[in-house]
């Protein structure tokens, strides 16, 4: 390259996104699903820096969701196609249910180190 240095240059949200060490719960920006899921329904969706990105909902049809508790889903679309889900961490399902903030804090912190 001409008058440039030959690093690759990043997406400005991938390179913050890679700076967070440690997601924490209240990180998460839940959004409001109830016209799809029913009412007081939530989802928040993380896009990690090493392609995996996570969904956390919480509703009536949710795994743990009439309890107050969260499900997990893991997208792989670099790797699988869009809106593939996949079980990195072997939970014998695409999806983690009966979750509490401190369980999704958690996964979400062992997927991103996938």
């Amino acid at each position: 390259m001409v008058g440039g240095n030959d690093k690759k240059q990043r997406h400005p949200a991938r390179r913050s996104l890679s700076r967070i060490t440690i997601m924490k719960f209240e990180d998460l920006k839940f959004k409001d699903i109830s016209e799809t899921h029913g009412e007081g329904a939530i989802q928040a969706y993380v896009e990690l820096p090493n392609g995996f990105d996570v969904s956390v909902v919480k509703h009536k049809f949710s795994y743990g969701g009439e309890k107050g508790l969260y499900e997990i889903g893991v997208f792989d679309a670099q790797r699988f196609g869009a809106n593939s889900m996949c079980d990195p961490c072997e939970w014998g399902d695409t999806v983690k249910g009966w979750q509490n903030e401190n369980d999704v804090e958690d996964w979400i912190n062992v997927i991103k180190k996938l």
